[in-house]
C-alpha cells in the first residue's frame, strides 16, 4: 500500500505531467477534477499508444525495406533472365548462320560441282 506522502509526490508528478503535455496550468479546474487513479490511467495510456505507433511506424518502415529489397533482387532476376535469353539467343543466331552457310555450301556445290569453294575461305 502506498503511504499517504509518497501518494502526493506521485499525485504531484501526475499532476505536473499532465500540465506541461497538455500545456496548461497546474492550478487548471480541469486538472483538478481528475484524481489520481485517472491521471494514472492518462498517464500509462499516453506512454502506450506511443509506443504503440512507434511500432507501426517501425513495421512499415521495415515493410517499405523489404518491398525495396524485393524489387531489386526482382530487377537483378529480370536482367539475368534477359541475359541468359540473350545469350540463348546468340547461341542459336551463331547455329543458325553455321547452319545457312552449310546450305549456301552445299546449294553451290550442286550447282558447279563437288569441288567448288574449296579453295576459299569465308571466315573474316
Amino acid at each position: 500500500m502506498l503511504k499517504a506522502d509518497s501518494l502526493d509526490s506521485t499525485e504531484l508528478f501526475l499532476r505536473s505531467w499532465w500540465s506541461k503535455t497538455y500545456n496548461r496550468p497546474l492550478k487548471d479546474p480541469l486538472l483538478n477534477s481528475y484524481n489520481v487513479y485517472e491521471l494514472l490511467y492518462e498517464f500509462f495510456d499516453k506512454h502506450e499508444r506511443e509506443k504503440q505507433r512507434e511500432r507501426r511506424l517501425e513495421e512499415e518502415t521495415d515493410k517499405i525495406e523489404d518491398d525495396k529489397r524485393q524489387k531489386a533482387l526482382d530487377w537483378a532476376d529480370e536482367q539475368e533472365r534477359a541475359e541468359m535469353e540473350s545469350t540463348a539467343n546468340s547461341n542459336n543466331s551463331q547455329q543458325r548462320t553455321d547452319d545457312q552457310e552449310e546450305w549456301m555450301v552445299q546449294e553451290l556445290k550442286k550447282q558447279y560441282g563437288d569441288n567448288f569453294g574449296d579453295d576459299v575461305n569465308i571466315d573474316f
